[in-house]
Order: structure tokens, then C-alpha cells, then sequence
């Protein structure tokens, strides 16, 4: 920053603000982040699994922005333990998808049929080979897919990464402090007020997760980004005893690499209520149970939820209407951290060069 004036003010210190503040930086971009929060990745981005798949056989926008972004992680992963010497624990798991009976059955043999057709990965698998990998499973399942690609990454300690790797690269951050208003002249906005103070920028990126909306509906375009809740329950488990994500019965379950499994999630349209209940966390405990009987002896550590940022044409990535230096970064909901790497190396090629490496026309904001 040159005083109050920074090249770039970014709203959000989530995953996603921080992957955009991450890749402007590495452009010799010096951007200002700004969170209302104490610390980065404190809402959604600390609550996720961590979950990286992207199961989609078209080549559609979305899918190819999902298959995109997975591709960037390993590099990432590399790249940031470098630089920062933390372990965001990306791992290539894959993921078992199993199924109880023909209807499960026949939806995940045709999604795996239609993958292996146009050339990525899927194995079908029986009862008999699902066990051989986990040999946890319920005897009672009538087989699985087994997705080897997917992968998982420990989501608070990459947020840190990237803030710490972005501030070393001369990127500020402003944390506790939200923004309160903003300063605009004709169709530009040219600063934000936070604490009483004006911070004037040539361009401003809002990432603020699913309080996006309430930030545009100040600038007079009131975009709809709602929360969507998610619970999850983490347990412990000695030995541990999976070695993939495994998924069914509408949740999932995850093996983290400290020998903790989570179980997750709900999917609750509940406003901005973060209450972790007990209906919510026996939903998952449940089917967790079914999948795998041996977890009931498991030792329960704790539950938690978060409020993902739903779009109903998300992501919404581009330049806000009406405004010729203001950019949307979000609506991401479910995939927020799968989708990180490439939003902030599509958002940085659209403010460096004007020529992002994937069309972003799919997914530009529209006033409604």
C-alpha cells in the first residue's frame, strides 16, 4: 500500500480472498485484504471437509472449471509447503461411492460408464472388491465406484498457507475491521470506509462468502447469495479405519491424516444460523453407522457448522453490473474449497492481463 491506497482492496479473508490475494501478489499485484473476522478462514472456509472431487463426465463451463482447478492442487500443494512450510495435507485419496440396491446401483454404474466413455476415471467395483479395499464396509452393500482421482486437503491450514505465502509477497491484510461503507464517484467505486477510515483502491473484489450479497445490496445491486448450513461430526477412530473418502447414504466420510474422520454434511436453508443440533448430527452419525457398523464404537469429538455461499447460477465470478472495478468472487457453495486455486488464478488474470485462462463469460453476475 502507498498510504491509504492500495492497487487491489479484497473483501473476504476465506479461502477464496485469500487465493485471489495469494495469486495478485505472486504478479507483483500488491492487494489489501480486509475481513470483519480476527483471523482468515474463520466461516465456511474453516468448516468444510476439505473435499476435493469433481465426479462430472460433460465438458460444460462448470465442470471443466471443477477439473481445472483439481489439476492446479498438487503443484499448489508443493509450491505452498515451499514457501511457507506448511502442510496443507493434500492427498490423493479417491473416493469409494457405494450403493444398497439397483436404484443406487444403476445411477453410479451409469455415471461411471458415461466417465470411462469420455476418458476419465472410474472403476465399478463389487461387494466383494469394495471390502477387499475397505474391508469396514457394511457386508451389506451391494458394490461401489471407486473414483481414484479425488482427493482432500486440510482447508484451514491451506487458508493459512496462502495468507502467509500473500503476505510474504508484500499483500496486508486488515482483520476484525468490516467494511461499512463504500465511496463511489459515477459508475466506480473508489474506497471503502472501515473503523471510520476511508481505503481507496483502483479496483475492489468482493469474496465475503455468503455475506457477498449484503455488501452489492449497499452498491445498489442487490445480487442473491444466501447461506446454505452444513454439520459436521468429527470422530476418532484407533486403528484408522478407512483409507479413502468414502460416500453413500447422502453423506460423506472423510479419513483425515491425524487419524480423525468426519461425517458430513447437512445441507439446511436456515439463514444465518450456525446452531450445530443434535437432529443434524444423528443424520450423520446414522448413516455413518450404515455404511460402516464399526464406527458406532468410535469415540465422538465434536460437531460444528458452517454456512456455505449458495448462488443459484454460482460461482459468480466477473464484474459486478453497473461497475467497471468491482468483481464478485462467490457463490462457490459446496465446492468453495475445491475451486479456490483456479478462481484466484482466473480472478488474478482478469485484473494482470484482462485475459483469463478459462472464459469466465459462464459465470458472470447479472442483476436481477
Amino acid at each position: 500500500m502507498n498510504g491509504n491506497h492500495a492497487d487491489v482492496i479484497i473483501i473476504g479473508g476465506g479461502i477464496i480472498g485469500c487465493a485471489i490475494a495469494y495469486n495478485l501478489a505472486k504478479r507483483d499485484v500488491k492487494p489489501l485484504l480486509i475481513d470483519k473476522a480476527t483471523a482468515v478462514g474463520t466461516e465456511a472456509s474453516w468448516a468444510g471437509a476439505g473435499i476435493l472431487t469433481s465426479h462430472a463426465t460433460t465438458h460444460e463451463p462448470y465442470p471443466t472449471l471443477c477439473r481445472a482447478s483439481l489439476a492446479l492442487y498438487p503443484a499448489l500443494a508443493e509450491e505452498l509447503r515451499e514457501e511457507t512450510q506448511i502442510d496443507i495435507e493434500f492427498i490423493q485419496s479417491g473416493t469409494l461411492s457405494v450403493f444398497f440396491n439397483a436404484a443406487e446401483a444403476a445411477g453410479l454404474i451409469g455415471l461411471a460408464d458415461r466417465r470411462v466413455k469420455r476418458g476419465f476415471s472410474a472403476e465399478v467395483l463389487t461387494t466383494e472388491q469394495a471390502l477387499q479395499l475397505e474391508p469396514t464396509l457394511s457386508k451389506s452393500i451391494a458394490g461401489a465406484v471407486l473414483f481414484p482421482e479425488d482427493a482432500q486437503v486440510r482447508n484451514p491450514k491451506m487458508v493459512t498457507a496462502l495468507a502467509k505465502g500473500a503476505a510474504q509477497l508484500d499483500a496486508k491484510f486488515l482483520l476484525g475491521n468490516p467494511v461499512t461503507n463504500f465511496i463511489r464517484e459515477d459508475a466506480r467505486v473508489i474506497g471503502v470506509v472501515v473503523n471510520g477510515e476511508t481505503l481507496y483502491a483502483d479496483t475492489f473484489v468482493m469474496a465475503a462468502g455468503c455475506w457477498t450479497g449484503t455488501l452489492t445490496a449497499q452498491l445498489d445491486i442487490p445480487i442473491q447469495i444466501e447461506p446454505a448450513k452444513g454439520q459436521i461430526v468429527l470422530i476418532e477412530a484407533m486403528p484408522p479405519p478407512f483409507q479413502h473418502i468414502v460416500d453413500g447414504l447422502g453423506i460423506y466420510i472423510v479419513p483425515r491424516a491425524d487419524g480423525k474422520i468426519l461425517l458430513g454434511a447437512t445441507v439446511e436453508y436456515v439463514g444465518y444460523d450456525k446452531t450445530a443440533t443434535l437432529d443434524g448430527a444423528k443424520q450423520m452419525i446414522d448413516a455413518g453407522i450404515a455404511i460402516a457398523p464399526q464406527l458406532a464404537r468410535s469415540a465422538f469429538v465434536q460437531t460444528w457448522a458452517g454456512l456455505r455461499p449458495y448462488a443459484k447460477n454460482g460461482p459468480l465470478l466477473g464484474y459486478l453490473p453497473g461497475y467497471d472495478n468491482v468483481i464478485l468472487a462467490s457463490g462457490h457453495f459446496k465446492n468453495g474449497i475445491l475451486l479456490a486455486p483456479i478462481t484466484g488464478q482466473l480472478i488474478a488474470e482478469l485484473l494482470t492481463t484482462g485475459q483469463p485462462s478459462l472464459p469466465l463469460e459462464p459465470f458472470q453476475p447479472v442483476a436481477p
